[in-house]
C-alpha cells in the first residue's frame, strides 16, 4: 500500500475513533469508503476543430470572451454543426482551458450512466478551478438524492485540433431545463446584493407578465422588513417555495458552500405560480470560510447553522425564531436523506466515472494548467477520503446537536 494512502486512512481512522467514543455516537465500518474501478470507459467526446490562429486565440488567459467562427463539431463521433460556440464565465477565463457555451443546429447526444440526453445547447465546463474534478459532480448527485434539484450532467473529454483540452463537465443549462422541462416562463439570476442580474422570459408571456413576475421577487426582499415570524413565512410563501429555499440553505451549509449567493437561479413553477430555484456551480464546496469570512458572518449571524450571511433573505431566516426553526426542519431532513451509505455511493459513483479520464494521460497532464494543478490518482483518492470523511462526521455532529436543539425547546 502506498504510504501516504495508508497515513492518510490511519489518520482518519483515528479520528473517527476520537470523535465517536461519546454514546450515542457511532459509525459502522461499513462506512468506509472504497475507491475502485467499475470497468467504465470514457462516455463522452467533444471534438472541435478551428484555424491555428483560433487555436492560439483560445489559450490566451487576459479574460477575453471568445466567440469561434464556424467550427467543424464532431460529438460522440456524430458531425454537427453549429449556431454559436464560445467561451464562457468569468474567472475562467483567465485560465488556459476555457469554459464553452454550445448552440448547434441539431441536437447531439450525451451519455451519463443509464441515462442519456440530447441538447442542442449546454455548456461544457472546464473545472479549471474545481479541485480533483469532483466538486461540482459531488452536489449535483447530492442534490438527486436530497430531491433538491436534478438536472443532466455528465464528464466529456475536449479535444481541439487533435489535441486533448482535458477533463469537463457537461452541463444542461439552467434556462433550459426551467423553460422545457418545468415550462417556466420566467427566471431570472441573483446577482450579489439580491440584484436581478440576468432575466429570461419565454415567448409566450408579455410586457405585463414580465412586471408581474419581477415584482414577485422584489415583494420576496421587501417583506423582510415588513414581518416577522409565521406571519413573515406565509407571507414569503405567496412567492417563493421556502421549503425549497431553506432546503438549498441547509445543503449548502452541510458542503460548506463558500460562494452561493449569485449562484442560484429564480424561475416561476407553472404549477404553484411562484418561484422555485436551480443551484449553480459547486466548484467552492467544501470550503474553510465563506465568502465573507468567518468574522463578518459571526457578526451577522452569530454561530447559527447557515455557512454564509451574504444575503438579506438568508440572514432573515436564521435570525427570526419561526423562519429558523422551520430551516433546521429542513436541515435535518438533509441530513437524514443523505445518509452514510448515500454519501458513499456518491463519491464511489464519481470516482468510478473519473477513473477512465484519470487513466489518459494526455487528458490528465492538462491539469497542469488549472488552478490547483497536476492532479493523479493518489491526491484523487486522497481528496476524496478526506472530503468523504468530512462528511461522515459533521453529519453526525449535526444530527446530534439538532436532537439537543430540539430536546432543549
Amino acid at each position: 500500500m502506498n504510504l501516504s494512502r495508508h497515513y492518510l486512512r490511519c489518520s482518519t481512522l483515528i479520528l473517527i475513533f476520537v470523535f465517536f467514543h461519546s454514546p450515542g455516537n457511532t459509525v459502522s465500518w461499513e462506512d468506509e469508503l472504497t475507491l475502485e474501478d467499475q470497468g467504465k470507459s470514457i462516455e463522452n467526446i467533444i471534438e472541435i476543430h478551428i484555424s491555428r490562429v483560433e487555436y492560439q486565440n483560445v489559450k490566451i488567459i487576459d479574460g477575453t470572451k471568445i466567440s469561434l467562427k464556424k467550427p467543424l463539431v464532431i460529438i460522440n463521433g456524430d458531425s454537427i454543426s453549429s449556431k454559436d460556440i464560445h467561451t464562457r464565465g468569468k474567472s475562467t477565463l483567465n485560465f488556459r482551458r476555457k469554459s464553452f457555451s454550445f448552440s448547434l443546429e441539431k441536437k447531439a447526444k450525451f451519455l451519463n450512466r443509464d441515462q442519456t440526453m440530447s441538447m442542442k445547447k449546454f455548456y461544457a465546463i472546464s473545472l479549471s478551478m474545481d479541485k480533483s474534478y469532483i466538486r461540482n459532480r459531488l452536489a449535483f448527485e447530492m442534490m438527486e438524492e436530497i430531491q433538491l434539484f436534478e438536472l443532466f450532467y455528465s464528464y466529456c473529454e475536449l479535444r481541439i485540433n487533435d489535441h486533448s483540452e482535458g477533463i469537463y463537465l457537461i452541463v444542461e443549462r439552467p434556462q433550459d431545463w426551467a423553460m422545457k422541462k418545468k415550462n417556466s416562463p420566467f427566471v431570472i439570476r441573483r446577482g450579489f446584493n439580491h440584484k436581478i442580474d440576468k432575466i429570461k422570459t419565454s415567448e409566450k408571456i408579455d410586457k405585463s407578465e414580465t412586471k408581474n413576475y419581477k415584482n414577485y421577487y422584489s415583494r420576496i426582499y421587501k417583506s423582510l422588513k415588513k414581518y416577522e415570524g409565521r406571519e413573515l413565512y406565509e407571507v414569503l410563501s405567496q412567492w417563493l417555495d421556502v421549503e425549497v429555499y431553506m432546503k438549498w440553505l441547509a445543503f449548502n451549509f452541510f458542503v460548506r458552500n463558500g460562494d452561493y449567493t449569485d449562484e442560484v437561479y429564480f424561475c416561476i413553477n407553472p404549477a404553484i405560480d411562484k418561484f422555485m430555484i436551480i443551484p449553480w456551480d459547486y466548484d467552492d464546496i467544501f470550503a474553510a470560510v465563506p465568502h465573507e469570512g468567518m468574522h463578518g458572518k459571526k457578526k451577522a449571524i452569530g454561530d447559527k447553522f447557515i455557512f454564509s450571511s451574504e444575503d438579506l433573505l438568508d440572514k432573515k431566516i436564521v435570525n427570526d425564531p419561526y423562519l429558523y426553526k422551520e430551516y433546521l426542519i429542513q436541515l435535518k431532513k438533509v441530513l437524514s436523506q443523505l445518509s452514510s451509505a448515500a454519501l458513499k455511493n456518491v463519491f464511489q459513483n464519481t470516482y468510478a466515472d473519473l477513473f477512465p479520464y484519470y487513466s489518459k494521460e494526455d487528458i490528465i497532464d492538462m491539469s497542469q494548467y488549472d488552478q490547483h494543478k497536476n492532479v493523479n490518482f493518489e491526491t484523487l483518492e486522497m481528496d476524496m477520503n478526506t472530503l468523504y470523511n468530512q462528511l461522515i462526521i459533521s453529519r453526525i455532529s449535526f444530527l446530534s446537536n439538532l436532537k439537543e436543539t430540539t430536546s432543549d425547546e
